[in-house]
Order: C-alpha cells, then structure tokens, then sequence
C-alpha cells in the first residue's frame, strides 16, 4: 500500500489490528497493562507512539511509517496486534489515517464522566511540570482550575466524546468499535476485560492480574526531589522493555507505579459549583452520546 499523507511511501509491513484510541485519564494505561498481560495480545512496548496523531514531534520520535512497524516486530503468533494512542479520539486527521493504513482494524475506547476527566488531566499535567502554579496549596489549584474552565481551555476539548466518535463511526463499521466506560473498569474490571477480549476475538475465559491497581494514578507529589528521582525509571522502562522478559518489564513497571503512587496525596476535590460549570458545557454532546451508546449516563449530569 503507497502511503500518500506525509508519510514515506513503502511497501505495507505489520501493522496491529487493534488500537485503543482514548480516552486520555480514562482508565486507558491500565487496559493497556491488561492487554499485555494475555498470551493472545502483542501490545506495541512503547504506549502511546501517538504515530497517526503526533508522530515526527519532539516528544513522540516516531516519524516513518517504518518506525512506528518496527514497534511490532516482536510479535510472532499473536492474534491481537495493538497499541494505545490517547490522542487518536481528538486528533482531527487520526480517524482519516488510521482508516486508510489499516481499515479493518478494531478500536477501543474507554470513556470517563467527562467533568471528572477533564479536572482528572489537569491535576496529572500539574504532576507533570506542564501546569506550573507558585505554591500548589488546594486554593491555588481550585482557583486555576476554575480560571481554565471560565476560558474555556483546549484542556476542556477531549470530553465532547460524542463530537470526536463521529468521526470514527463515518469511517468505520460500527461492529468495529467498542466503547467502555471507566466506571466499568473501576467497579468490574474482570467483566469489562472479558467483553473487550470477545471483541478482539481471543480467549475471554483469560484472568487478568489487577496487581497494578490504577496504573495512571493522579495526585499530587509529596516530595518533589522524591517525584523527580522516580520519574527517572520510566525511561529505564520504555528502553528495556522491548528487549527483556514480559515478566521483568511488568516488575519494573510495578515498582515505578508503586514508587510514585506511594508519593502521590489527593488533590482537592473538585468544587460542585465548578463541576456544575463543566455540565453545562458538556450537557448536549453527553445526551447524543446517551443515545449512541444506548445506556442511561445521567450521573454525569449530576
């Protein structure tokens, strides 16, 4: 297949025939970690190459075709072929790319009581270093975080799921798309896990290890030189990960999501009269997506 949309032109090679596609703080690095787990899944060791969204950029170097195929060169007799981009569901062009390299493939969502997500990704982007405040007392963070939904923030963008799925359900039959909800991943892991393994067409009956707990948990550092020291395995993870034992890349991977968890306090709790605001932006494209999916989402509107 001749690529034609800024990408080199070579022959088509292996390419996974699954992608989990979002969405970002709902649940999706722990699917991913349960994914990796059954024999009959190959998940790309790097998550999130955000390849069809992202690729060629300073934080995602995978520029070539070639690149991101060589993700999945350690795959032999696997029947699942995937990887997790977050940045797919919102991407304008990813559904268009992805549909034209591998159109029979199968997407996975997770979805997330949007209001939640949205304040879920800013306290992760303040863990992160991206949001930088003076202090970080709870004030400060109501505060700025209140400041972002007033304006109506590019942070606020990735919860209007309905809006973003159109794009996929115009391109894609939709027996090729199975939406989860991270409530279901929270309460049911198990029943959630088995229904996206039928949907990949593999051994549902497979028991998942939920040892890692939640693999993406947000927080606030306690110590920040603590915080820096542990954010240091990550790295040491992505580069042996492709190159050891599934069975030691899952213990350093624990130890790093321990070690951090461990340093992590809560953030203050969303104020209701801020959550509120966050309905009333959400209210519309929630009840399209109420219909889509067919299930009552009115905990939402709450």
């Amino acid at each position: 297949m001749c690529i034609h949309l800024g990408w080199d032109c070579i022959d088509c090679m292996r390419l996974p025939n699954f992608l989990v596609i979002g969405a970002a703080k709902a649940g999706t690095t722990t699917v991913y970690q349960y994914l990796k787990q059954h024999p009959q899944i190959y998940m790309s060791p790097r998550k999130e190459p955000h390849f069809f969204s992202k690729n060629g950029t300073k934080d995602y170097p995978i520029p070539t075709l070639e690149d991101y195929q060589a993700l999945f060169q350690g795959a032999s007799d696997e029947i699942a072929i995937g990887e997790a981009s977050t940045s797919y569901l919102t991407h304008p062009q990813a559904a268009e790319r992805i549909q034209y390299h591998i159109p029979n493939a199968k997407l996975i969502a997770i979805l997330r009581d949007p209001a939640n997500r949205t304040y879920s990704l800013y306290i992760m982007l303040l863990m992160l270093g991206v949001r930088k405040l003076s202090s970080y007392t709870h004030q400060e963070i109501i505060d700025d975080f209140h400041y972002i939904v007033k304006k109506r923030s590019g942070l606020i963008r990735g919860g209007f799921y309905y809006s973003h799925l159109q794009r996929y359900y115009s391109l894609f039959p939709a027996k090729q798309i199975k939406l989860g909800l991270f409530q279901n991943l929270k309460d049911n892991p198990d029943e959630l896990m088995e229904d996206i393994f039928n949907f990949l067409g593999i051994d549902s009956s497979f028991t998942i290890n939920k040892s890692f707990g939640s693999a993406n948990k947000g927080g606030i550092p306690r110590n920040k030189r603590i915080d820096s020291f542990i954010k240091k395995i990550k790295p040491i993870y992505h580069t042996l990960s492709p190159i050891i034992s599934q069975r030691w890349s899952n213990k350093i991977y624990k130890t790093y999501v321990d070690l951090r968890n461990q340093n992590l306090e809560q953030p203050p709790k969303l104020p209701h009269e801020i959550r509120q605001q966050l309905i009333e932006v959400y209210r519309e494209d929630i009840l399209k997506l109420q219909d889509l999916l067919q299930r009552d989402l009115s905990i939402w509107l709450q």
